[in-house]
């Protein structure tokens, strides 16, 4: 009987490794960072992150369809924009900024699971800036500061939630 009790914690091992293999990035796109034609700044990202151990198991349910909330734009001469991370959600979908103006986006994760917001080109396209840290706790804030030169829409995403959470840069 005691034999065969060394083989439990190899199952456990086991387990927890099909696990963590089932919770990463499996579509095969390269993470790779680059910075696009009209965006300044150094991208901070060089890869998806994978579920937080602190954060909620890939089972979380999303939040409810809800309106849109309200486009986030900064005060003239301000170039810093508050976004709230609650519920699974982001409190808005939508932010505006200028081209060629350097803008902040602070991000107050009042969530119980970690969340980041990730600027890139297009849905699944080139990295452009991410919080800083990577990975914002909760009860914490992250930062996101960059200034991007070519007018056009953008997207953005939390990389732990991005189909819950995300939505669309303005640049005018």
């Amino acid at each position: 009987m005691l034999k065969r009790l060394w083989i439990l914690p190899i199952l456990a091992i086991l387990a927890i490794a099909v696990v963590a293999a089932a919770c990463g990035d499996d579509n095969g796109e390269s993470t790779a960072t680059a910075t696009p034609p009209g965006a300044t700044g150094t991208p901070r990202a060089t890869a998806t992150p994978a579920a937080s151990p602190t954060g909620p198991a890939a089972t979380a349910t999303p939040a409810p369809t809800a309106t849109p909330a309200a486009t986030a734009t900064p005060a003239a001469g301000a170039g810093e924009i508050v976004v709230t991370a609650q519920a699974m959600a982001f409190d808005t979908n939508s932010i505006e900024v200028t081209a060629g103006q350097p803008f902040t986006i602070r991000v107050n994760n009042k969530d119980t699971a970690v969340h980041n917001l990730h600027i890139y080109t297009q849905k699944g396209g080139t990295s452009i800036a991410v919080t800083d840290p990577q990975a914002v706790s909760p009860g914490s804030t992250g930062t996101l500061t960059t200034t991007i030169t070519q007018p056009g829409e953008y997207y953005f995403q939390c990389d732990f939630h991005p189909e819950q959470m995300n939505g669309t840069l303005t640049v005018k």
